[in-house]
């Protein structure tokens, strides 16, 4: 598990600390200078003075290279279509990085048992914090890839590849939906009275029409507007109430009246269920937003029923009661062995009653 693979010649540049470069393809036209700049005021946030320090830096420490990993310079001439690379400097994003624990090992690829605190890929404001280069540091191999996502809030089962060679036949497997993942989770509220009243041992087959908008963070339920640019899933869980939690013990109130939730007066707390989930599709939070859709959104998620304010004091590292639970699949070098893996159960998972 520990071996560095090596990359195929003429791909891309090999990853530094556990990040790939990222690809671009020549105009052939302006500088290589100009081009990247060109290319970024596409991509950032920043003024044209911002972005011109930051290619000039990046040619200065060496950050702009060829395929080969060959440093070019602000002045390189390249043909059209020829690619180049730029190697990102990761940010300052807090705490060191979690040690994995693994839960399974096969042929070429492992299981991770997810953190809650780490993206599965490096992305946006989440590039030295997530799994992916978190395993590549830990186990020196930066062939390491995601065979499936998880939300950065989701903890549990996740499946990693080692090396190229074995990616597609995992990646399939997710694809072809061979591939049954269970999970738990830990809902609040009283329903929407859509004709769903859970009780313990209950079962439902969810089916939703969802889509998610062009840079909107939380995925809608119904059909897309008209001439809009959108992702869009038919949707279907499975769901299971497993138990719900004790209700908090009643306490006195002034005027003596009886209140269950001393700290907001009037209000009954708010009945919890844990749910056994199986997503048959995998869509952007289909999950959360299925059971925020019928009334049970689940403890500590930011963005359902409604997307909280990044200064809210619910919305400062949440704990998502939402945990990959369960993979279960064919192994792809033995398809008629059936490999199933489990994580641990989170703490908010245990004192229910079923």
């Amino acid at each position: 598990m520990g071996r560095r693979s090596k990359r195929r010649a003429g791909t891309r540049p090999p990853a530094r600390g556990g990040i790939d470069p990222v690809g671009f393809v020549s105009a052939g036209q302006e500088t290589l200078e100009r081009q990247l700049q060109t290319q970024l005021e596409r991509k950032l946030s920043l003024s044209t003075a911002e972005i011109a320090d930051f290619v000039a830096k990046a040619f200065a420490s060496g950050d702009v290279v060829s395929p080969l990993g060959i440093a070019l310079t602000p002045d390189s001439k390249l043909l059209v279509g020829q690619r180049y690379y730029l190697h990102r400097v990761a940010p300052d994003e807090g705490a060191a990085l979690p040690k994995l624990q693994v839960l399974w090992e096969g042929e070429g690829a492992i299981v991770v048992n997810k953190p809650a605190s780490l993206a599965t890929i490096p992305r946006g404001s989440w590039v030295t914090r997530s799994v992916v280069v978190a395993a590549r540091r830990q186990f020196g191999n930066d062939e390491i890839t995601a065979a499936h996502r998880l939300d950065r809030l989701t903890t549990g089962c996740l499946l990693l590849t080692l090396d190229s060679k074995y990616r597609a036949r995992y990646q399939q497997l997710f694809d072809h939906r061979q591939v049954k993942k269970t999970y738990l989770a830990r809902s609040r509220g009283g329903g929407r009275g859509e004709g769903v009243v859970p009780q313990v041992g209950e079962s439902f087959d969810f089916q939703l029409s969802m889509y998610k908008e062009t840079g909107s963070l939380a995925v809608s339920i119904g059909a897309p507007p008209i001439g809009s640019k959108v992702a869009s899933c038919q949707s279907r869980t499975r769901a299971l109430v497993l138990g719900k939690f004790p209700l908090p013990e009643k306490t006195e109130k002034l005027g003596g009246e009886g209140n269950a939730n001393p700290g907001n007066p009037g209000h009954a707390p708010e009945e919890e269920l844990l749910w056994q989930l199986e997503p048959e599709t995998g869509f952007t939070h289909q999950l959360r937003a299925t059971l925020a859709h019928f009334g049970y959104p689940l403890v500590g998620d930011p963005l359902y029923p409604e997307v909280l304010p990044a200064s809210a004091p619910e919305n400062i590292e949440p704990q998502l009661c939402l945990h990959a639970q369960e993979l279960q699949f064919p192994d792809p070098g033995n398809p008629a062995t059936t490999v199933t893996v489990t994580a641990p159960a989170p703490t908010w998972a245990k004192g229910a009653l079923s």
